[in-house]
């Protein structure tokens, strides 16, 4: 039987002109240290797709690209998968998911295999609808499972025998507001897997109006477990933007903590409608690629963070651990004495 479903497919287009669907992948390669951040998808009644791609070594090395209005193709969405032109989902046979993306700098073709059947997050505490679906259909399926295939970054070739990774679709209106007080204030999105012992996807989010919400899941050996309460602390450099690193605590329904430590490998920067933030696209955060450990085991976690409590708009700029660049960079950064000081020794 596949863990598979309608769910995981391209769902019926809603009438909202800012409804959107769009896949996710997030992976680790523990054997070369690799670790990547792949997004396909499109606004189909604005009639574009995007894609957002970033990949990092440990030594530094980098690949960030961003495509963000190219015109839709009618073969872009079929029953079973979706392409932004320069990246591809598909569940082929229903029994994988297969993530196929290319640009002259980097190349990718990674299946991932679930440990588990799609999850959406349940809402915890107080908190409200967060997503203004406004009755039309949304959601948000997420998944984790193990990582075979081969990327490329510049010259480089990896081949995955047996990576890690975790897959997140969302569907339904995404509302990006037009003025600074329309913005959203902050956003925590922690989603990850160590294996098949432990992954989760938790979310805070504090809103335009004020309200603060609180959302996820967590799996523990296949068996969703009931979240009572959760925080995350997000550890970031001056130029306010870097993470380096952090941790999340959840309190289960009977009261058990689960702490997951986090250090980050590099950051990828992300915005909805242009390459970096600005007016008519969402406030810039960071897709802090990362490894998550927890009772000995270690993983792949986005450590996503969006810090935005005046509500600006600009681009940002002076980054000291996190990529703005397109095509092939190297950091540049000396981080070694930091990360040694700090405790976070993994990343040296």
């Amino acid at each position: 039987m596949s863990l598979y479903s309608e769910i995981d497919l391209p769902h019926k287009v809603g009438a909202h002109i800012d409804w959107q669907e769009s896949w996710v992948l997030i992976f680790r390669d523990r054997k070369s240290g690799c670790v990547g951040f792949l997004r396909t998808g499109a606004y189909p009644n604005q009639g574009i797709t995007q894609t957002h791609w970033g990949m990092a070594l440990p030594d530094g090395t980098r690949f960030r690209s961003h495509l963000l209005d190219r015109k839709m193709e009618p073969n872009d969405r079929t029953e079973t998968s979706a392409s932004s032109g320069t990246m591809k989902f598909s569940i082929p046979n229903m029994e994988y998911v297969r993530f196929e993306a290319h640009h002259k700098d980097a190349e990718a073709d990674l299946r991932l295999y679930d440990f588990y059947s799609s999850q959406q997050w349940e809402m915890i505490g107080a908190s409200q609808s967060h997503d203004g679906g406004g009755g039309e259909a949304h959601g948000h399926p997420e998944s984790a499972g193990r990582v075979e295939g081969r990327v490329r970054i510049g010259d480089r070739v990896i081949d995955i025998e047996n990576g890690i990774g975790y897959r997140e679709h969302g569907f339904g209106p995404r509302v990006i507001g037009q003025k600074p007080e329309e913005l959203f204030r902050s956003a925590r999105a922690h989603f990850g897997t160590v294996g098949p012992e432990l992954s989760y996807s938790v979310i805070t989010m504090h809103d335009a109006r004020g309200g603060f919400h609180k959302m996820g899941y967590v799996m523990c050996d296949g068996v969703r477990k009931k979240i009572k309460d959760l925080h995350t602390i997000n550890y970031t450099l001056g130029d306010g933007f870097s993470v380096v690193g952090g941790m999340t605590i959840v309190k289960l329904e009977n009261d058990e903590l689960i702490r997951i430590n986090v250090e980050t490998v590099d950051g990828v920067v992300t915005s909805t409608h242009l390459n970096n933030g600005g007016i008519g696209s969402s406030s810039a955060g960071i897709e802090a690629l990362s490894i998550p450990t927890w009772n000995g085991l270690d993983g792949i976690c986005d450590f996503n963070m969006i810090d935005n409590a005046h509500r600006g708009q600009l681009p940002v700029s002076h980054l000291l651990r996190a990529n703005a660049e397109d095509g092939l960079s190297q950091r540049a950064t000396d981080m070694e004495w930091v990360m040694k000081e700090s405790g976070l020794t993994r990343l040296i």
